[in-house]
């Protein structure tokens, strides 16, 4: 059975907006000694927006927090900051850049290891977090629209929203997607089609296998994912309130967004 929250505003009549964009491959380097923030803003200069697969980031300080007990109104929220130190080292993330109050903003979730290996999980603090050390990731420069964050009356939250940008020549097609709560993550992307990419939040996780995390508030990261007639089939990691993390595929039809899930659809 899919779970569902209540949300302190109206909800929005639209469940599911896909802008479409143009995704242009780039190989991009992570300046040492820069916080993760604005070293994610420089690589992506010239572009309207821009998407991230990270694996093989040194980090030094990592800020990070996992999902929290909702207050403030809100569903869900954060919890306390975790910090580590050197040695910290981002294994498979991924991160949205878009913009937030005029300026370049991200979003980022991903699993790390610290200094004895032992793996984590979050959504990193873009401003409290450091590059340690030149690195370069692949990824993908948008143009044609981008992520803006919004306040969102439903969530209470402030989100990133796709918004239409001019176009130009080269780049593959793409969709930026955003998806409202209480409805399935993968079914919510019926009538599209292509390698899905992304992060969210789900109202507890299910996995295909069994695998399960009660939580009333997770957070997910994407591993691998593609939609086509037949439906979704999305590989994620997901993290619970007490810290706990799970990885597998999806099961179908019973994972409901918490807050929201942005994605970047390849289409093929």
């Amino acid at each position: 059975m899919m779970r569902s929250v209540v949300h302190p505003g109206p909800a929005s009549a639209l469940r599911v907006t896909a802008l479409p964009v143009q995704a242009h491959p780039v190989k991009v380097v992570l300046r040492g000694g820069l916080p993760f923030g604005q070293a994610v803003a420089s690589a992506f200069e010239g572009f309207d927006g821009g998407f991230l697969e990270l694996s093989g980031v040194a980090m030094d300080p990592l800020a990070y927090v996992i999902p929290g007990p909702a207050q403030n109104g809100h569903a869900a929220w954060y919890s306390e900051t975790h910090r580590m130190g050197a040695g910290a080292r981002i294994v498979q993330g991924c991160v949205h850049l878009g913009w937030r109050e005029g300026a370049r903003f991200t979003h980022t979730h991903g699993i790390w290891t610290d200094d004895s290996g032992a793996r984590h999980m979050g959504h990193i603090l873009p401003d409290q977090a450091v590059v340690a050390r030149d690195c370069t990731v692949a990824g993908w420069g948008l143009t044609g629209g981008c992520l803006v964050a919004q306040p969102d009356p439903e969530t209470g939250f402030t989100l990133f929203q796709p918004e239409p940008r001019a176009g130009r020549d080269g780049g593959v097609p793409a969709h930026l997607v955003t998806l409202r709560p209480n409805q399935d993550i993968g079914a919510a992307l019926s009538g599209l089609s292509g390698r899905v990419m992304g992060l969210g939040s789900l109202i507890g996780t299910q996995m295909k296998d069994g695998a399960a995390l009660d939580s009333y508030a997770t957070e997910i990261l994407l591993s691998d994912g593609h939609v086509g007639p037949k439906g979704a089939v999305l590989d994620a990691a997901s993290i619970g309130l007490d810290g706990q993390m799970i990885e597998g595929r999806l099961a179908a039809g019973v994972n409901a967004v918490l807050v929201t899930a942005e994605l970047l659809v390849l289409t093929q």
